[in-house]
């Protein structure tokens, strides 16, 4: 079994609504991260196979909020001035064929003018309810554009998201979006693919972009022909609370979408 946790010596779970929560729940892994509200920092990332991480320990006895992503995801960014009450499920038709059965959820955008329409998993989304009733729902895709865009100084970012199955990448200019997109990957040949891929469709070049990396099922290979191909290659998380170990840095890749939900709220 996967499982593992790192938290910030000072880090409380008892105080009342001092934390924001952020997860992500996929069929394989989930994680969270924990963020005190006051000061922004980070204090606690755990991940586990499964579902049972929404029941650890250490998680804020009373969150001041809760967000979540569910995994696998469907979306599509439509801009404000198409969007059409009721053709929500035409447009993620367009753009993915079948949809699987659920509830289309709407997120503004409002850096793009535009409405991210999608569709999630819904087998565990009851248990998060059960266990945080006002947990909010987000989109991976918008939680992506943003952390792209809060990275991209200078040049193109390319942030790369790889969970069980999928890459997700987004690539941005400043607050321009160049891309955003999914693709099917399972091996670190297949990340790296899509990626080259991506800056390419996007009018850059390898030598041209910064590209941080993460995701709950990035690891040792695809760092290792990402550093080989791209100039400026980083990890997306880069830092948590001060004096976190190594070992808490490295590990904190896998908890990039969890923790890149605080800016989203």
């Amino acid at each position: 079994m996967e499982r593992g946790k790192h938290r910030d010596a000072g880090y409380d779970r008892t105080r009342d609504r001092a934390y924001h929560v952020g997860l992500v729940i996929g069929h394989e892994l989930t994680v969270c991260a924990v963020h005190d509200v006051a000061d922004g920092v980070p204090r606690f990332i755990a991940w586990e196979d499964g579902i049972d991480l929404l029941m650890h320990p250490d998680l804020p006895a009373s969150p001041r909020s809760v967000s979540y992503v569910m995994l696998p995801e469907q979306s599509t960014l439509v801009p404000d001035g198409a969007l059409d009450q009721g053709s929500r499920s035409g447009y993620l038709q367009l753009v993915h064929g079948t949809i699987r059965h659920g509830t289309i959820h709407d997120e503004p955008v409002r850096t793009l003018g535009a409405t991210c329409l999608y569709v999630h998993d819904e087998a565990h989304e009851r248990k998060v309810l059960d266990r945080f009733p006002n947990a909010r729902s987000l989109s991976l895709r918008t939680v992506l554009l943003n952390g792209a865009q809060r990275r991209s100084i200078g040049k193109p970012l390319v942030l790369v998201h790889r969970c069980a199955g999928r890459v997700d990448i987004t690539i941005a200019d400043g607050l321009r979006i160049l891309l955003s997109n999914s693709y099917p990957a399972r091996t670190a040949e297949d990340i790296l693919y899509f990626g080259l891929l991506a800056v390419q469709k996007s009018g850059s070049v390898p030598e041209q972009v910064a590209i941080r990396s993460g995701g709950t099922h990035f690891g040792q290979a695809e760092q290792e022909l990402f550093d080989r191909y791209f100039v400026d290659h980083g990890p997306a998380v880069a830092s948590l609370w001060p004096g976190a170990t190594k070992d808490a840095l490295t590990d904190a890749g896998r908890c990039m979408a969890a923790l890149d939900q605080f800016a989203c709220v």
